[in-house]
């Protein structure tokens, strides 16, 4: 039975990544800072540990404890667009950089076989976007939480080269669920849709709806990256859906499938005086590797989250 180690299993990812994982057979350990899992229900090939990873020593010692097949670093510390990362520089290195350090470091001095998954973000592409978008674009991260990430995938490419660590990088674009905080704007817009179907005068603001994306299903790009991790050790991937939508457009068809008039919930602080910038992220190598695209658009993602909403309304 295969082992693998998930780092942040009570996030959004990490918990599809580990359900996905049991569904498969794997003999699974899920790392988080609660007390307690969150979303992966008991079961005799799931363990929990509650472990800081800004304490890398707790973390060596779980490493050291069993010998992994693969060690999935889906831990981040990070926020929604607009997020200000400068007052939590110090905790984010620390849980999304060095804590890579020490799995790859394990790797080079006691597992040699360990292969290392790491959960990287399209934030290291210029902003906006622009053209067509793949492993190969120029990177250059416009965040603090993209700079984080930037060195991460130069540490793993260290390891590679020097040590023989195997060891990739997914880059990931949006990708939501349920699970996501309720600050996301998914999120925000599908519980506006759930509050209005229950109170007409309901009304929420958002930033601005003047933008594409690039959104898929979590569940989905999670079980997609075990087949990378099973599949292939290639450096580097985008994972995405390969489908950019318009926010305003989709924004404004979910609203008329519930019968809402997007005007009377929606409003904006702000409208750019130009065009969106438009863009496509090229999928062509994760297809060709796994053989799998994302089936699930944003209709379906939104869907999806107002059932929850409305279940808790």
């Amino acid at each position: 039975m295969p082992r693998a180690l998930v780092l942040g299993v009570n996030g959004q990812d990490g918990s599809y990544l580990a359900q996905n994982l049991l569904a498969r057979g794997y003999c699974v350990t899920g790392i988080g800072r609660q007390a307690n899992s969150k979303y992966v229900p008991d079961d005799p090939a799931f363990t929990y540990v509650s472990c800081d990873l800004r304490e890398t020593a707790r973390l060596i010692g779980v490493l050291t404890q069993t010998r992994f097949d693969t060690v999935f670093h889906f831990a981040a510390v990070h926020g929604s667009s607009g997020f200000f990362y400068e007052p939590l520089w110090a905790d984010m290195m620390a849980v999304n950089v060095l804590s890579l350090h020490a799995v790859l470091e394990h790797a080079r001095l006691a597992n040699r076989n360990l292969r290392v998954i790491y959960a990287g973000s399209a934030k290291v592409f210029p902003a906006p976007f622009q053209g067509t978008i793949n492993e190969k674009t120029t990177m250059q991260a416009t965040c603090l939480y993209g700079i984080g990430k930037l060195a991460a995938r130069d540490l793993m490419r260290e390891y590679r080269n020097v040590h023989q660590i195997a060891s990739t990088n997914l880059i990931f674009f949006n990708h939501e669920s349920p699970r996501r905080p309720l600050n996301y704007f998914l999120q925000q817009i599908t519980g506006v849709v759930a509050k209005a179907k229950l109170d007409p005068s309901t009304h929420h603001s958002v930033q601005t709806l003047d933008f594409y994306a690039d959104w898929s299903a979590a569940e989905e790009l999670m079980d997609i990256a075990i087949d990378v991790a099973e599949k292939s050790d290639n450096p580097e991937f985008v994972e995405a859906s390969g489908l950019t939508v318009n926010a305003r457009e989709a924004v404004t068809d979910f609203f008329a499938c519930h019968n809402l008039n997007l005007a009377n919930h929606i409003s904006e602080k702000s409208h750019k005086s130009a065009p969106p910038e438009m863009f496509q992220v090229d999928i062509s190598h994760l297809k060709t590797i796994t053989g799998r695209k994302p089936r699930f658009g944003v209709q379906d993602i939104m869907e999806d989250m107002l059932r929850a909403h409305m279940e808790t309304e």
